[in-house]
This record gives structure tokens, C-alpha cells and sequence, in this order.
């Protein structure tokens, strides 16, 4: 049996990525625990005996032609590498630690973009107090680039994206929709409101955007849980709103489907709510928080004043 399908039912696209990642979990077997430790967050988090009691970890890359272009400044791509991955360890509450840099690269592609590439991952790596400490390096075919990073760090507590309970609040960080106009390549993850949530017992659950809300927000609250929403409270970023002036399609689907926001979705239980929000303000007063709305018991997500909630969010292996 070949890696390429024979059969029409038999492709990786035909089941959209959450089923496939479901299906691959399924056939790593006992060899895959259950969550915490194992899948089903942004991060797995093991227990150890030092002060911060959890090291989590994560893996995360960047391919030519989906996630960065051709004509993408070298050091912009290493940045993304970096900060995608620390973004999911904002979202566990993590400290960063230690990183594995893995590259797959054409024998035609340019040494010198190579380097500039390894001096990105560095230089934001350095920013961020992660330390670059092995790797790999292997040969694809010609054209073809594409860089990885697993990304080590350590929290107090297991921070997950699925914790979320009936009544909870949520919220999201910064602005949201248009990040193809650049701010995909130049993000900062949000460690230091990340690590801070984490701190705090009322907060639930937390996940980064890097799908779009459409997406994220339904795998934070899982199967069984839904949210009313107030998509007039969403927090749309002005290139959304450039965007929505070029190809017409509305800014606040730009906001929920993009994707590529890497802020903070996070729930925290009611009675705490109004004291997160105006502690967080104090904590962050350079970072934007929106109340977005509250998670139910009722699947689905639904606009509290009945407008349509728009669908979609990337996906790898889109159906």
C-alpha cells in the first residue's frame, strides 16, 4: 500500500482535519495518552517535581505556499515559526524554555535565504527566552521549504483549551481578521497575558486563535457545550476592514474566519468575570479585551440577537 490514495473515499482531504487528527490518535493507540498529558489542547502537559509543576509542550511549522509566500523576508518567516508555537504556550500559560528546530529543504533553495531564515527563528526565539537546542535538517524536493519547531515551557497549572463550563465568560484579546495583509508574518505572542491567566484559578480554559473564531471558539467549548455570542462586541482589526473594502466580503466574517489572529479566547467562571476584566485592563492596558459572550449548554454557537453567525475558519484538510 502506497502513501497516495487509490480509491476516491481514501483521501486525507475528504474529512476535514479535526476527523483526521481524531482518526490518527485512534491509530497511535496505547502509545498516546489521553489529555493532559496527550492531544486534545494547544499544548500536552507533563507533570514534574520543579516549582512550576507542568512542562508543556508543542510542535508547530510554517510550508512555503501555505503559510508564507515567496516573496516573504526571510527573518519574518523564522518570527512566525517562533511565535506560532509561542503562542500555544501562551495560551497553556507557559513560560518558555527550550526549542527543536527541524527543516525540510530543496537542494535549489537559497543558502543565504536559509541563514536569514535561522537568524529570524533566533533573534525571536533570543526575545522570548527560548533557547534553540537541536534539531534536524533533511532534503525535499527542489522548491519545497518548510521549518518546524517543538517548543518546551513550563506553567503552574494545567491551562487547557477544553475546561470551559455552562455560565462561563468569555473573552478574547486584541484585534481580529485581516492578518494576510501582514500581521501574519509579524504577530507577538501573548506570553506575559497568557502566563498571567494562567495565574488565576477563575479562568477555565484558554486557546490562541490561530484558526479563526469560527473555528477555535466551537473547539474550545467541544461537543457538548455552546456559546451566545454578542458579534456586535467583536473586536474587528481596521485590516479586516480594508480587506472587506477590496473583495467585499463583510469585515466581521473577515474577524471569525481568517484566521492567523494568534490572540488569546478564554473563559473565566461568572462570578469572577467583571474582576478579570478590569484586572486584566490594569495588567495590560496596551492590550484590547472584548467580552464576547457566554458559554451554554446548549451546542452550537448563537448570536444573542439572532443574526447569522458566520462559518468557516481554515482548515488543513478543509471537506
Amino acid at each position: 500500500m502506497g502513501p497516495l490514495a487509490r480509491q476516491p473515499g481514501d483521501r486525507a482531504d475528504g474529512i476535514g482535519e479535526r476527523a483526521l487528527v481524531s482518526r490518527l490518535v485512534d491509530a497511535l493507540g496505547a502509545a498516546c495518552p489521553p489529555a493532559p498529558r496527550g492531544p486534545g489542547s494547544d499544548c500536552a502537559a507533563l507533570e514534574t517535581a520543579g516549582e512550576r509543576r507542568y512542562r508543556v509542550v508543542t510542535a508547530d511549522g510554517v510550508l512555503l505556499g501555505r503559510h508564507f509566500d515567496p516573496m516573504a523576508p526571510a527573518e519574518a518567516v523564522g518570527h512566525k515559526l517562533v511565535h506560532r508555537n509561542l503562542s500555544d504556550l501562551a495560551a497553556a500559560g507557559a513560560a518558555p524554555s527550550d526549542a527543536l528546530l527541524t527543516l525540510v529543504a530543496g537542494g535549489d533553495v537559497s543558502l543565504a535565504w536559509l541563514e536569514a531564515l535561522a537568524r529570524g527563528v533566533g533573534e525571536a526565539a533570543r526575545r522570548a527566552g527560548l533557547e534553540v537546542v537541536g534539531g534536524d535538517v533533511a532534503r525535499g524536493p527542489d522548491g519545497h521549504v518548510a521549518a518546524h519547531l517543538s517548543a518546551t515551557g513550563f506553567a503552574h497549572r494545567v491551562l487547557a483549551r477544553q475546561g470551559a463550563r455552562p455560565g462561563d465568560i468569555l473573552f478574547v484579546t486584541g484585534e481580529l481578521g485581516g492578518s494576510r495583509l501582514g500581521r501574519h508574518l509579524s504577530f507577538e505572542a501573548r506570553l506575559a497575558e497568557g502566563e498571567w491567566l494562567c495565574g488565576q484559578p477563575a479562568v477555565n480554559a484558554c486557546t490562541d486563535l490561530s484558526d479563526g473564531l469560527a473555528t477555535d471558539l466551537p473547539g474550545l467549548l467541544g461537543p457538548a457545550l455552546g456559546a451566545r455570542v454578542d458579534l456586535a462586541a467583536t473586536p474587528v482589526a481596521e485590516a479586516a476592514a480594508r480587506l472587506a473594502r477590496s473583495d467585499g466580503i463583510p469585515a466581521l466574517e473577515h474577524a471569525w474566519c481568517d484566521g492567523e489572529d494568534h490572540e488569546l479566547l478564554f473563559a473565566t467562571e461568572p462570578a469572577q468575570a467583571d474582576w478579570i476584566e478590569a484586572r486584566f485592563r490594569r495588567t495590560f492596558p496596551s492590550t484590547r479585551l472584548a467580552r464576547l459572550g457566554e458559554v451554554t449548554a446548549d451546542p452550537g454557537v448563537a448570536d444573542v440577537g439572532g443574526e447569522p453567525v458566520p462559518k468557516g475558519g481554515f482548515s488543513h484538510f478543509r471537506r
